[in-house]
């Protein structure tokens, strides 16, 4: 079994070469590289890529952000309720599950900057940095995998939101009440129905104590959400906007 999953490794390593992406070996089950220069080592050359991972048959897949691209990397599902708290939309584009999160691509004019902490829980891999790549192993033992396989014709455009970030930007969001109104009173459909919640949730959870925006979140999905989430999914919904919200003012719970 080992032995097919490292001739794996190796395959994927020498496949992502191929497809003109560079590649360097790390630290298998971990992200620290193997080679003296780490990211700086990074080939496109097929014999060099072979060699490394027959020395290191079970090594992880470091893979450089070029430049024009960024990767969002959300270590949670929190981090990830964040951003559908703040109202803020992450286009459809190449995306990789992590270990407990998600590597997501997106391109941008140049080149951006590595930058962690740029909202709770996300961390900016640009040029100068690299991300671990699938079928890598993490930490935990989960494998990476591609939920949108990295292409470039596949990958969306940075959202506004995240432009500003790069260039120091905040996320106010001048959100008019007329437009608060209008999402609170209409009916979710299937396919919006989280993403909705967790930004009625945010609204409620900045606004009122937490006790009161559960009771409301729950009576507005109750009545809203067509067809209704499962109890279990909107508390666990609930219970991570509470948490971000909490990190947000500062009061880590």
């Amino acid at each position: 079994m080992n032995a097919e999953k490292d001739l794996a490794m190796r395959d994927a390593a020498s496949a992502y070469a191929r497809s003109g992406w560079s590649v360097f070996p790390v630290q298998a089950r971990g992200k620290r590289p193997l080679t003296p220069k780490g990211l700086y080592d990074a080939t496109v050359d097929l014999e060099a890529v072979q060699a490394w991972w027959s020395r290191w048959p079970a090594a992880n897949i470091g893979l450089p952000v070029p430049d024009g691209y960024l990767v969002l990397d959300l270590d949670s599902k929190e981090a990830l309720h964040r951003i559908k708290a703040d109202d803020l939309t992450l286009p459809a584009t190449v995306s990789a599950r992590t270990g407990r999160g998600w590597h997501l691509w997106y391109e941008v004019p140049g080149q951006a900057r590595n930058r962690v902490g740029v909202l709770p829980g996300v961390d900016i891999r640009a040029t100068g940095g690299y991300v671990v790549a699938p079928p890598s192993t993490h930490p935990s033992g989960t494998r990476y995998r591609w939920q949108v396989a990295l292409k470039r014709s596949a990958i969306a455009e940075a959202p506004e939101w995240l432009m500003g970030l790069l260039h120091g930007g905040s996320l106010k969001q001048d959100r008019s009440t007329a437009s608060w109104a209008e999402t609170i009173a209409a009916s979710v459909s299937a396919g919006q129905r989280n993403q909705t919640l967790a930004r009625v949730a945010g609204l409620l959870f900045r606004q009122l104590p937490a006790e009161v925006a559960t009771e409301v979140a729950y009576c507005w999905a109750c009545v809203k959400l067509d067809p209704r989430l499962p109890d279990r999914e909107v508390f666990q919904t609930l219970e991570s906007i509470a948490k971000c919200e909490l990190r947000r003012r500062g009061d880590d719970p």
